[in-house]
């Protein structure tokens, strides 16, 4: 495309050629006429080789009189949606522009291309990374995107200045305070502080914040994050309670998601009568002809599940009422102890939780247990029931 004579352009003093609406009729049909002649050409300029064509020929080539492109162009000249190079060939900013644009888009798509090939010849692609993965983890490292109205020679001055404030951040200078001096004059209409400054007595003390951290604290406190206290979950109940989990919801092919919600919720808290009951409290409110697919719905009820649990365990309980219900507690915590080892016996033995499920009430009969379903609710259902019962 044949493209304007120029030392010098800047795309960003182009006028917007939104602001043709602004212009009167006459000149929006004059510049829509010399730019769908620039484009029938295939060229951002009014030349033939090294020949400039003249107003009129100008003219004649945008279906113009001439006496209406005299009369017109300067006022299109001075508004900037056209402009003459520095031979005087007439010619569009706007279709300039965009022709640098393409010329960039298409430069940085070949080296792209280079790239990616030379990865290949190397090894450098990582096993099951495809190359826009690839792209995107490179464009990571850089930074990201150039921030909204910033220049890539910009964008990267900011980087490097956020990679050494991090930096500096890592060996930073802490005050601390020294005994005697003098204290300063206090205003007595100043509020207090939580500390006082002594005149000549702040030292500048150098700790190295890298080892301080592997010495007392770790790197999430470093950053201003809170290290959460970790909890040995036991794997057996992990792996029993999700099984239940799939058991109760129908999603055998959730076992992995199942494993890894069990884990979370109980390192939340909760506890398997909790998880199990939120499963079904919700199974029961939603839509029988929409079963769900993924254990991710139950999330939010299993959460608030864990928060009335909370509320529950923090509640004050009277003294009579512990009294009455000490004997109730002994006597379910032993029978759910004794059922606990009954079952984990009965799965280690067949792996089959539907199967020892339909075994159960034989079993329970068998070691002297409550005829009802395996569940830490329904035993305390079932002990809370008989005490009421006794009572």
């Amino acid at each position: 495309m044949m493209r304007p004579v120029l030392a010098e352009f800047d795309p960003s003093t182009v006028t917007p050629f939104k602001m043709l609406r602004s212009m009167p009729a006459e000149l929006r049909g004059v510049v829509t006429n010399l730019h769908d002649a620039l484009k029938e050409l295939r060229s951002t300029v009014f030349r033939a080789g090294q020949l400039v064509l003249e107003d009129g020929q100008v003219a004649t080539q945008a279906w113009l009189e001439g006496d209406v492109l005299a009369r017109t162009l300067p006022t299109i000249l001075q508004s900037g949606f056209m402009a003459r190079d520095d031979e005087g060939a007439l010619f569009s900013p706007h279709l300039y522009a965009k022709l640098l644009r393409k010329e960039e888009r298409e430069a940085r798509k070949a080296q792209a291309d280079a790239q990616w090939e030379q990865w290949q010849e190397n090894g450098d692609v990582p096993e099951g990374m495809s190359r826009k993965m690839l792209t995107a983890r490179e464009n990571g490292k850089k930074g990201g995107r150039t921030r909204k109205g910033e220049s890539p020679e910009q964008a990267r001055a900011r980087r490097a200045r956020e990679m050494e404030q991090q930096q500096a951040q890592r060996h930073m200078p802490l005050v601390a305070t020294v005994a005697g001096g003098k204290t300063e004059t206090q205003n007595p209409n100043k509020k207090p502080n939580g500390f006082s400054v002594m005149e000549n007595s702040v030292s500048s003390v150098s700790i190295d914040l890298e080892l301080e951290r592997d010495k007392y604290i770790s790197s999430s406190s470093i950053s201003g994050e809170i290290e959460k206290t970790k909890i040995e979950l036991d794997d057996a109940l992990v792996r029993r309670v999700a099984a239940r989990m799939v058991s109760v919801s129908g999603m055998s092919d959730q076992i992995g998601f199942a494993v890894s919600f069990a884990r979370k919720w109980i390192g939340m808290g909760a506890t398997e009568a909790t998880i199990i009951s939120a499963i079904q409290k919700h199974q029961s409110v939603m839509p029988s002809t929409e079963p769900p697919r993924r254990l991710k719905v139950f999330e939010a009820a299993v959460l608030r599940g864990i928060e009335a649990q909370q509320v529950m365990d923090a509640m004050p309980i009277g003294q009579p009422a512990e009294a009455h219900k000490t004997e109730d507690m002994h006597r379910f915590e032993d029978a759910w102890s004794r059922a606990t080892q009954v079952w984990q016996k009965a799965f280690a033995d067949c792996r089959d939780f539907g199967a020892v499920t339909r075994q159960w009430p034989d079993l329970a009969q068998e070691h002297g247990l409550p005829d009802v379903p395996y569940d830490r609710a329904a035993y305390q259902q079932f002990f809370s029931r008989t005490e009421a019962v006794a009572a």
